[in-house]
């Protein structure tokens, strides 16, 4: 079985690495890190760094394909024609295609989520509807062979699940204890109904910031 990461300038890393440590356990898998061009990919906090050993040119088809999202990398991605066209393209090859995080309006902008349901990151969760996606306030959601996840830590969620469903929930089951991943959040402040209105704002605050920094004035 082959899953391949898209990785782009500014992605997130958490949304990769936390799915792959996960997938990449999987019996009889192969991993793919897959960009535009071959080599490091800087990731949206620019102090880690990915390589992809191939270009999008050189895949034509994966059984899972995984798009990560990013703080504003995507808003780039969406205007990007030869990767919306490549993911379009081998979608019909996959026997599964997620994404994570704000990951998912890049699959809507490729064309494939319209009429579906899908999630996304909280903060830019209103694109979806613009493309005309049923959202939905869920951890994961899979509808048909896509599946999408919302922020970072529910790429963790989605790709357990995946896990479940490419091999055995026995697997799965295993793999969740190797990484121990029992999640008791110390702030309980991880989601919009269990945050303060002075937490989100300062979660936009600091998202803004983010967008400022890279040098994109408009985010969401």
């Amino acid at each position: 079985m082959v899953i391949c990461f898209l990785l782009y300038e500014g992605f997130t890393a958490l949304d990769v690495v936390g799915p792959n440590e996960i997938l990449s356990r999987l019996p009889d898998t192969e991993v793919r890190f897959v960009a535009s061009w071959k080599g490091e990919v800087k990731s949206d906090s620019q102090h880690l760094k990915l390589v992809a050993n191939y270009t999008i040119a050189e895949i034509d088809k994966t059984d899972v394909l995984i798009i990560p999202g990013s703080t504003v990398g995507f808003l780039e991605v969406l205007q990007n024609k030869s990767i919306l066209n490549w993911i379009s393209g081998i979608y019909p090859k996959t026997v599964y295609t997620c994404s994570v995080s704000s990951g998912s309006i890049i699959l809507a902008a490729a064309g494939l989520l319209k009429g579906k349901k899908a999630t996304s990151h909280w903060y830019s969760m209103r694109f979806l509807g613009e493309y005309g996606v049923a959202t939905v306030n869920e951890r994961y959601v899979a509808d048909g062979k896509i599946v999408t996840s919302a922020g970072s830590s529910a790429g963790i969620d989605m790709a357990l699940y995946l896990a479940s469903i490419l091999d055995s929930e026995a697997q799965a089951k295993a793999i969740e204890l190797m990484i121990e991943y029992a999640p008791v959040p110390p702030m309980e402040s991880g989601n919009l109904a269990l945050a303060t209105k002075d937490t989100m704002l300062l979660a936009k605050k600091k998202l803004k910031d983010d967008a400022l920094r890279s040098g994109i004035l408009t985010l969401i």
